[in-house]
């Protein structure tokens, strides 16, 4: 499928809503576990290069005969991630401050962003992008009903920090400003060019 020069950014969701990951301590409400999540062939390459360091916060990534394929094609270009059986992700592990992601871990661990390694999929969560012929950027339907999100009560058209940097990692610097910009004028929508990751680009 073609990708969308433009996207349609829905301003009233992505203002109303705080997202901050404190650590799940159950797979019951935990995003690692609720989506099948799906990676670029470029994702899985990257994904792979880092497998050694990721295996370090979960073991069991490593088999008999060096790293075991966590990945399934589920169509062309597009690669499912594994998961085990309660649907916990293969790179979910446990630890003292509740389910964290060893590719995000891995990431602050050798003093990188964590977008760079992570699928984009879960950099943009809470947010969605709606597939064309109407892209449109907002909140998963669901999003509510996980603990790390909930409706913002401050009011003025701003937008959470957490939201902006996902918004800025993978629009860049000038969408998200323009973004911003729209969202303190009070409007429900905008509309931006689809540049970074969401566009294919490194």
């Amino acid at each position: 499928m073609k990708r969308p020069q433009y996207i349609n950014v829905d301003l009233s969701a992505i203002s109303a809503i705080f997202h901050r990951c404190s650590g799940c301590t159950s797979t019951d409400a935990c995003c690692c576990a609720k989506y099948e999540v799906c990676v670029s062939a470029r994702e899985m390459k990257t994904i792979i290069g880092i497998l050694p360091l990721a295996a370090e916060h979960c073991p069991w990534l490593k088999g008999e005969n060096g790293f075991d394929n966590v990945f399934d094609e589920a169509e062309r270009g597009l690669f499912a991630i594994d998961t085990h059986e309660d649907g916990l992700c293969v790179f979910a592990y446990h630890c003292n401050s509740g389910i964290r992601c060893a590719l995000h871990s891995v990431a602050e661990q050798i003093g990188i962003s964590p977008h760079l390694f992570k699928p984009y999929a879960c950099t943009l969560w809470p947010l969605g992008l709606q597939e064309p012929p109407n892209a449109t950027l907002s909140i998963c339907d669901d999003a509510f009903q996980f603990p790390c999100n909930r409706i913002r009560k401050e009011k003025g058209g701003a937008i959470a920090p957490e939201i902006l940097n996902s918004i800025e990692r993978l629009l860049g610097v000038a969408a998200c400003g323009q973004i911003l910009k729209a969202a303190k004028k009070g409007l429900h929508s905008t509309r931006v060019q689809l540049r970074g990751p969401l566009a294919g680009e490194p």
